[in-house]
């Protein structure tokens, strides 16, 4: 899925600009769908120029590590108050068998930033959606449920680092105390960036899976993009088919190249 490099642009209405592989049904026309913001703006859900980071691997606990960067990065950001419909999570899953104790979380983003950055983090129990596209039931994020852990504007510091060349590091204000029950069957990080799209758009950035195709999720709260994917796995309501589909088959209308998110913990 390519998108077109990032452009942020008043327009008379605000619309949504995306390549043929994001609109809905993967169907060959951009899409549009109209913002509550009161300044119009242009925002993209996904972002790539094939810029390539450093080669650095960084690595942390519960499995998780930088990996192959696929040279992209999805949104997964609050860009209020400029445009309050700009509101997506993105979700990855990790399993800390053993449980945990995290007090640092790190993720790349797309290079189009270099800048501090405020985040929101809540951390799920898994639960388990039935996904039409499979006929199976797959591992989501249970955001129907309270949070184990929530942060809100956890501050982020920049560096020219990591397989992107712009990553993020998050110290969490208070320890997050993962059990071992729930670390057993996978816990999933919801994270957005809490940043004013009058600043320009954040994307998370993805690396290439294979061995956990179904560790990705995501979320665009206002329907911004008009995929009905507004939660993880809240009980199915209206258009949100989201409830019951895993990030690549929101984004890329099915399991095309099994994207995840990069996210280091320690």
């Amino acid at each position: 899925m390519r998108f077109r490099t990032l452009l942020l642009a008043c327009t008379t209405a605000a619309a949504l600009t995306a390549s043929a592989a994001f609109a809905p049904g993967a169907g060959a026309s951009a899409s549009t769908h109209p913002s509550a913001s009161l300044a119009a703006v242009k925002a993209v859900a996904h972002s790539s120029t094939g810029v390539h980071g450093v080669k650095s691997q960084l690595s942390g606990i519960c499995g998780t590590a930088e990996g192959t960067w696929t040279g992209d990065g999805i949104t997964a950001q609050n860009g209020a108050p400029t445009n309050p419909s700009l509101n997506t999570y993105g979700g990855k899953q990790v399993k800390c068998r053993g449980g945990a104790k995290v007090n640092t979380v790190v993720v790349d983003g797309y290079p189009n930033q270099a800048v501090d950055i405020k985040f929101n983090i809540n951390v799920y129990k898994k639960t388990k959606a039935f996904n039409t596209l499979r006929y199976t039931a797959d591992p989501q994020p249970n955001d129907a449920k309270s949070a184990i852990c929530t942060y809100t504007d956890a501050p982020g510091t920049y560096a020219a680092a990591g397989v992107t060349g712009a990553q993020w590091t998050i110290k969490l204000p208070t320890t997050c105390k993962i059990g071992r029950k729930a670390g057993r069957r996978g816990v999933w990080f919801a994270i957005q960036a809490d940043f004013d799209q009058v600043n320009g758009q954040w994307f998370w950035a993805t690396q290439t899976t294979a061995d956990r195709p179904n560790e990705a999720d995501w979320a665009d709260t206002q329907n911004l993009f008009g995929l009905g994917c507004i939660s993880f796995a809240k009980p199915p309501a209206g258009s949100d088919v989201g409830a019951n589909r895993d990030m690549q088959d929101c984004i890329f209308g099915g399991d095309i190249g099994e994207k995840d998110f990069i996210l280091v913990l320690s």
